[in-house]
């Protein structure tokens, strides 16, 4: 289960960040990203940088694949698994 503050936070970063000119104010958490046609490699290494940052961690390249940044919520789920790992 995810900090619902990490996903907010996430979610928020992502609509001021990263969709700024798409209208997506009702996102949820398991909406799909990738099936929506959101996210590209671009957007995904910005969602990265920030949660190294924000989050204090550091994700490996082998984490970096499409089932952990398909919704907030798999994204919340991979800071925690390496909030964890510290």
């Amino acid at each position: 289960m995810t900090d619902p503050a990490v996903e907010s936070t996430l979610r928020e970063f992502l609509l001021t960040e990263v969709f700024y000119d798409r209208e997506l104010e009702d996102l949820g958490a398991e909406e799909s990203l990738i099936e929506g046609g959101l996210l590209d490699s671009l957007s995904i290494l910005r969602i990265v940088t920030f949660c190294e940052e924000r989050f204090g961690i550091t994700i490996p390249d082998t984490e970096v694949l499409p089932d952990h940044f398909d919704n907030i919520r798999a994204i919340g789920e991979l800071v925690a698994r390496q909030r964890a790992k510290r």
